[in-house]
This record gives C-alpha cells, sequence and structure tokens, in this order.
C-alpha cells in the first residue's frame, strides 16, 4: 500500500530518493502568481477586495466586513451544541498545553555589575489561522493560543473560512477554551493579507500563527517582513524507524493516521528488516476498509507513502537527518540511543507507546511543526515565538571597565573607517576627565 519503495542498496537508491523529496515542493509558480495578485487586490482595495475574494472562493454571500464578525452569542451557541465529553477532553488539552508552557517563560537577564542583559515583552496581537478544508481542527487553535496566552499577547484573534458561511462548533469552541479575543470568518490568502495589512474592521497583527492550504502558505512567505509568521508549514509529515522489535499492526495505523490528513500527507515507513514492510501492508490493507476516510489515506499512501529499506541504524539516521521530519517515531529495542543521534525533526517521539497521535492532541508541546525539512534550521512552535526581546545597556563611566570598552571600540571602529563613530566615544572620555 506504500506506493514508493527504496532500498539504499539499489544503485539509483540517492537519486530516487532525491526525487521523491524534490517532488513534494510546495509551491509552483502559478500558486505563487495567482496569490500575488490577491494581496495586492488586498493592499490597495482593503475591505472591498476582501468582500469580492470571500465571495468568489469561498461560495459565499458578503455584503459587508462586518459580516466576517462572528458575535459572542454565536460562539456560545456552538460551545452549547458541542458533545460534553468533546468539551471535557478540550480542557483537558489546553491544561497540559498550558501547563507545559509555563515551564519555558523567559526571564529577564540583567547583570549587575555591567548592567547588561536582555528584556523580553509579548506581542500585541496575533491572529491564529484555523484551517476550514477537508478536516478543521480544532486542536490547532488550542495549540496556537495556548502558549500566546502564557506569553501574555494582549490580542489574540481567530479566523477560519468557514466554507459557505457554515461555523464550525468545534473551532468556535476550541476559541471559547482558549479564550480568543475575537473571531472572524476570513479564510484562503485574502484572509492572511488583511490581517497582514489591517483596515477599519479587520485589525492588523503583530504575527500569524498556523498551517494552511497552499495558498495560505504562499501568502504568509509573501507578506514575511509586513507581518511576522510562526513558519511555513507543508503537509504533515511522518517517519517511522522500525527494526522487528517492532508490532506491524501499530506501525500500520500510525501511518494510516498520518495519511488521514489529506492526500498530500506524507507516510515513510523505514527499516532494516525487509520482511516487515510486507507484514505493515497486509496490515494497512486490514484496516482501510473500516475507515471514513479510506479514499483519502489510499491516494496518500500510494503518492506520498514510501519504504525505505536500510543496512542498518546509522543509514537510518542519515536517511532521517536528511528528511528533518515534522513527526519522527522510533520503534526500536534501541529507540533511546538511535533518538540522540537523530538531529532534525519537530518532535521525536520514543518507543511504541510514544504515538503521534498523543503528540498531536494531549501531551503538552504544540503540534504546530517545522515540515519540508525544515526542522534543520527552526522549531516547533514555543513560548519564544510570542515573545520579543531587546538588548538592555546602561553603562556609565565610572565603571572600571570603561576606559577598556572606550579604548577597543575606538580600535575597531576605526579600522572600519567610521571616523564619527570613534570620535563620539572619545569625546565622552574628554568630558569624564
Amino acid at each position: 500500500m506504500l506506493g514508493n519503495n527504496l532500498n539504499t542498496d539499489d544503485k539509483a537508491f540517492i537519486s530516487s530518493f532525491e526525487g521523491y523529496l524534490n517532488k513534494r515542493a510546495l509551491f509552483t509558480l502559478a500558486i505563487s502568481n495567482e496569490v500575488k495578485e490577491i494581496v495586492n487586490q488586498v493592499k490597495e482595495k482593503g475591505d472591498k477586495a476582501l468582500i469580492e475574494l470571500t465571495n468568489k472562493f469561498d461560495k459565499r454571500r458578503v455584503s459587508s466586513v462586518n459580516d466576517f464578525l462572528v458575535s459572542a452569542a454565536q460562539i456560545e451557541e456552538s460551545y452549547s451544541r458541542v458533545d460534553p465529553k468533546v468539551i471535557s477532553a478540550m480542557k483537558f488539552s489546553y491544561e497540559r498545553i498550558l501547563d507545559f508552557h509555563r515551564n519555558y517563560i523567559n526571564k529577564d537577564h540583567i547583570h549587575t555589575n555591567s548592567k547588561l542583559g536582555k528584556l523580553s515583552r509579548p506581542l500585541e496581537s496575533i491572529l491564529v489561522y484555523a484551517p476550514g478544508g477537508k478536516a478543521s481542527y480544532p486542536s490547532t487553535v488550542l495549540m496556537a493560543a495556548g502558549p500566546a496566552k502564557v506569553a501574555g499577547v494582549k490580542k489574540i484573534y481567530l479566523t477560519s473560512p468557514f466554507m459557505g458561511g457554515k461555523f464550525n462548533d468545534l473551532i468556535l469552541a476550541a476559541s471559547f477554551i482558549a479564550g480568543v479575543d475575537q473571531v472572524f470568518s476570513i479564510g484562503g490568502a485574502q484572509g492572511i493579507a488583511s490581517f497582514a495589512y489591517g483596515s477599519k474592521t479587520i485589525p492588523r497583527v503583530n504575527k500569524i500563527i498556523g498551517p494552511g492550504n497552499k495558498y495560505v502558505s504562499e501568502a504568509k512567505r509573501l507578506l514575511y517582513g509586513t507581518v511576522g509568521i510562526d513558519m511555513i508549514a507543508g503537509p504533515s509529515e511522518l517517519v517511522i524507524y522500525a527494526d522487528n522489535s517492532a508490532n506491524p499492526s501499530i506501525v500500520a495505523i500510525d501511518l494510516i493516521a498520518q495519511a488521514e490528513h489529506d492526500d498530500e500527507a506524507c507516510s515513510i515507513l523505514i527499516t532494516n528488516d525487509s520482511s516487515l514492510i510486507e507484514k505493515v501492508n497486509r496490515e494497512i490493507k486490514r484496516y482501510l476498509e473500516a475507515l471514513a476516510r479510506k479514499k483519502i489515506i489510499k491516494k496518500s499512501l500510494m503518492q506520498s507513502g514510501l519504504s525505505i529499506v536500510v543496512k542498518n541504524t546509522k543509514e537510518a539516521i542519515e536517511i532521517i537527518n536528511k528528511i528533518a521530519p515534522e513527526h519522527l517515531q522510533i520503534i526500536s529495542s534501541d529507540a533511546e540511543v538511535i533518538g540522540k543521534k537523530v538531529e532534525a525533526a519537530g518532535v521525536i517521539l520514543i518507543g511504541q507507546d510514544s504515538a503521534t497521535a498523543l503528540s498531536d492532541y494531549v501531551l503538552g508541546p504544540s503540534h504546530i511543526l517545522p515540515t519540508m525539512g525544515s526542522s534543520k534550521f527552526s522549531s516547533g512552535l514555543s513560548i519564544g515565538d510570542f515573545l520579543i526581546s531587546s538588548s538592555y545597556v546602561n553603562i556609565n563611566s565610572e565603571q572600571r571597565e570603561y576606559k577598556d570598552l572606550i579604548t577597543n571600540a575606538c580600535i575597531l571602529a576605526e579600522a572600519e573607517g567610521l571616523t564619527a563613530h570613534s570620535m563620539s566615544l572619545k569625546e565622552r572620555m574628554r568630558i569624564k576627565d
């Protein structure tokens, strides 16, 4: 059932493997040009463009920007319609998210002897984007808003497309639990652009958080610099490294769970036991028929599913670091040893009991994680994404080291040809003397 199969013994392995990675490129020129046009329309025409584009793409009949505002009464009504068990589970998840991030609050550091240090402050405002395509994810609302709340962000806004103007009760219930300040019903690239630029009705925010489709991701990429972003998220990814100690049934259902996201989700099995792949494929077939989203799962596994047979764990680790996956599960007798050697992954889940689905919902760390190999240079969403830091300097000429600071700074300034810099320092010494 995994549609792509490779073996490191094959002569063409490297080119085939790189071809697999390259075909998953997130953006095309056509998408980029289309999003540029949408962004420019919103920038130039503001609310008018937002209304026109929403009616065009989301099949709505919006006549006023006020139609995008979701009232407190609507949110409370949605909350009341959600199964109490689901409400309880969302609250359980949210409390664990808050507890986890409270452990990582940045403290200001000022060295009293020289009064040098760092001051951290929360962002003024953020937007949480909640996707509303083939599946909606209230858990993403909790995972994005939780660390923002702990950081002390003053205004948290949320927007979701609500296709056809129909509100998603789960998204609204999650926004209520997370204490979101205002909910909007705007989606797509036009929604991202509207909060990046702001208008009379739409607030301009400091940062935009949350995953979306290719159009949303491209809009975030284009608007970075006008507004802060968390990351540019691609399709969700899972790599499982498993040896002959792994239960094929567990491996199969975890790969299926990944493919369930959408037909572009990436599910990869790496193993040093070729017989495990056959067993896992049999288990996938057994599970599939009973699943509601089996068409999406089948397409995803055939299109983006991959198995790789390696000779040893050294090869496996090299391949894992090359992929730099969003999620990495290690089901092996040496799981902890292997996990410590991995250099790039959004989350590393050790052992058979550490299911990716647990990290998606209730463990505490945010499930908003880098994809498409970007964990080589970025990390999952955390409290630090909602804080800005300033270096703090309070030097006075009475300090013993002041003369040394001035002397060495003057030498460096003159070496760079910046004589006014040097003069500004020497003048301070002249006045002091």
